[in-house]
C-alpha cells in the first residue's frame, strides 16, 4: 500500500460527532465500524494487547443514548479510544510487555484513562508498547508497510490509528516515544509541555521526563482530546495543566522558523535529507523565514547543545530506573531481557553526582532554549531519520526527539512528508506552556501541504 500524505485520510472524531448531532450516525454504529475494522486487520497489524469489546459496546450504546437525547457529556463522549500498555485501565493487566507484571490487574483507572470514561469516551482496549517501554519491541507492524516497525514504544497506538481501527490513542514519550511512531506511521503525534496532562496512574520508569501524549488521525481530535483531558485530569502534580481553549486554535503562519539537525541528521539517510531540504525551501517561498543555527553564536551554541543531548539524557533515564527495577531485577531475574538488565546494570554504575551533571546539562539545553523565545516562533526538524526501518529489532531511534523532550517543550510530529511509499513526519517545536499557539502553526503547516490530518476545527 503506497503512502501519499496528501491523500492519506484517517478517522476523524470531530466529524462524526457532527453526524452524532445531526442523527445520521451514533457512536454505536461507529464503534461497530472500528471493530470491524480491528477484526480485519489486527491478525496483521497486532496493535493491541487486549479488545474489550463487550466494555466497549456498552460504552458506546450509553454514548448513543446521551447523543439521540441530545446531552453528550463532552467532546468525547463516543470517541473509540485505544490506551498504551503503560497505563492502568481498571480490571486489566497493565504488563507493559514484561513478564514482571504480567498479573498486574489494575483496580484503579488511570487519571486520563478516569477523565475519558467521565466524558463518555469509549476505551476500546490497550495497545502494545515495547518492554518496559524502553527496550524489545512488541509484535506490532507497522500498517503501511507490513514488514517495517511502527516505531517505539507506543506502537501499538500509533499502528492502530494508521490503519483506520480508532481516530485516537494515548502514549507516553520519555525520548521519542510519541513522535517517532507518529513520524513512521504517518499520523499525528502531539507531546504537550512537560507535565500540562496528567499521567499518574501505571508503570512509568522515567518521571523526570515523562509525558502524557496522543496519537491521532487529525489534528483537531488530538487537541480537543488533550484539552478535555486537561480540564478534567489536570496537569502533573505540581504542574499547571495545559492552556489554551477548547477549540482547535486558527491557523497562524509563523513569520521565522528554526532549524533544528540534532544529533539526528548525522544518521538521516540522503533521501530524507533532500526531503528536508525541500521542505524548508517551500517554508521560504511561503514568505516564513527560515532561521539556520548559523545565523548567530545563540543559535549555533543552541544546535551544538541539542546535538549533545544523547550524551546526558540516557543518564537521567538510567538513574531513575535504579528502582524499582534492580529491586524486580533482584527478585525475578528471568523475567528480564538481557537488554532491559543490561539498562539496571548500567544505571547501578552511577553515582549521585552523574545524575547531578545530567540534570545540570538538561537545565543548560533548557535554558538556551528559552532564551531564543520570541526571536522564532518555533523550530523544526526531521521526526525520525527516515522512514522506519524493516524488520522489529529496533523501534526507530530518538535522536531528532531527545532535545524536545529532555526540554519539556511541545511538540508535534506532522505527516507531511513521503519516502520510500511510506511516511516520514516533520517534528514541530514550541516553547514551554504555548502548546495553544503551536497547534496553530501546525495547522497552517498540514494546510499548507496538503495534508488530510487537519480534520474540522
Amino acid at each position: 500500500m503506497s503512502y501519499d500524505p496528501t491523500t492519506a485520510e484517517y478517522l476523524s472524531f470531530s466529524d462524526a460527532r457532527r453526524s452524532f448531532a445531526s442523527g445520521t450516525d451514533t457512536p454505536r454504529a461507529y464503534l461497530d465500524r472500528c471493530l470491524a475494522r480491528i477484526a480485519e486487520l489486527e491478525p496483521k497489524v497486532q496493535a493491541f494487547v487486549i479488545v474489550d469489546i463487550k466494555g466497549a459496546q456498552a460504552a458506546a450504546d450509553a454514548a448513543t443514548a446521551r447523543w439521540k437525547a441530545g446531552r453528550p457529556l463532552s467532546n468525547v463522549d463516543g470517541m473509540p479510544v485505544g490506551i498504551k500498555d503503560c497505563f492502568d485501565v481498571r480490571d486489566f493487566v497493565t504488563a507493559c510487555n514484561s513478564p514482571l507484571f504480567a498479573d498486574n490487574v489494575a483496580q484503579l483507572d488511570a487519571a486520563h484513562v478516569d477523565a475519558l470514561r467521565r466524558g463518555g469516551a469509549v476505551i476500546v482496549g490497550k495497545t502494545v508498547t515495547t518492554e518496559l517501554t524502553m527496550a524489545l519491541p512488541g509484535p506490532t507492524w507497522n500498517p503501511w508497510d507490513l514488514e517495517r516497525t511502527p516505531g517505539g514504544s507506543s506502537s501499538g497506538s500509533a499502528a492502530a490509528v494508521a490503519a483506520r481501527m480508532l481516530p485516537l490513542a494515548t502514549g507516553s514519550q520519555v525520548r521519542g516515544s510519541v513522535l517517532r511512531p507518529a513520524s513512521i506511521c504517518g499520523v499525528v503525534g502531539m507531546k504537550p509541555t512537560f507535565g500540562a496532562i496528567n499521567r499518574s496512574g501505571g508503570i512509568d520508569p522515567s518521571p523526570s521526563c515523562n509525558h502524557l501524549g496522543f496519537l491521532a488521525g487529525t489534528l483537531t481530535d488530538a487537541w480537543e482530546t488533550a484539552h478535555y483531558l486537561a480540564s478534567v485530569a489536570g496537569g502533573d502534580p505540581g504542574y499547571p495543566s495545559l492552556a489554551g481553549g477548547e477549540k482547535l486554535p486558527a491557523p497562524r503562519k509563523p513569520a521565522r522558523v528554526g532549524v533544528q539537525y540534532t544529533a539526528g541528521w548525522q544518521h538521516t539517510d540522503d533521501v530524507s535529507k533532500d526531503l528536508f531540504r525541500e521542505f524548508l525551501r517551500a517554508l521560504t517561498a511561503r514568505d516564513i523565514e527560515v532561521v539556520e543555527p548559523n545565523v548567530s553564536e545563540e543559535f549555533a551554541s543552541y544546535e551544538d547543545a541539542t546535538a549533545r543531548t544523547p550524551e546526558f539524557f540516557f543518564d537521567v533515564m538510567l538513574w531513575e530506573i535504579r528502582w524499582p527495577f534492580r529491586l524486580w531485577r533482584e527478585m525475578y531475574p528471568e523475567r528480564l531481557s538481557e537488554p532491559m538488565a543490561g539498562y539496571i546494570a548500567r544505571a547501578e554504575q552511577m553515582m549521585p553526582e552523574d545524575y547531578a551533571r545530567a540534570l545540570r546539562r538538561r537545565e543548560d539545553l533548557r535554558r538556551r532554549h528559552r532564551a531564543l523565545r520570541g526571536k522564532v516562533d518555533c523550530f523544526v526538524s526531521l521526526a525520525h531519520i527516515g522512514p522506519g526501518q524493516r524488520g522489529q529489532p529496533r523501534g526507530g531511534t530518538p535522536w531528532y526527539n531527545d532535545p524536545s523532550s529532555a526540554i519539556g517543550a511541545p511538540s508535534f510530529s506532522l505527516p507531511i512528508l513521503a519516502t520510500e511509499n511510506v511516511p516520514l513526519g516533520i517534528q514541530i517545536v514550541g516553547f514551554e506552556g504555548e502548546d495553544e499557539a503551536l497547534a496553530a502553526i501546525s495547522r497552517r503547516m498540514l494546510d499548507d501541504f496538503g495534508s488530510q490530518t487537519v480534520g474540522p476545527g
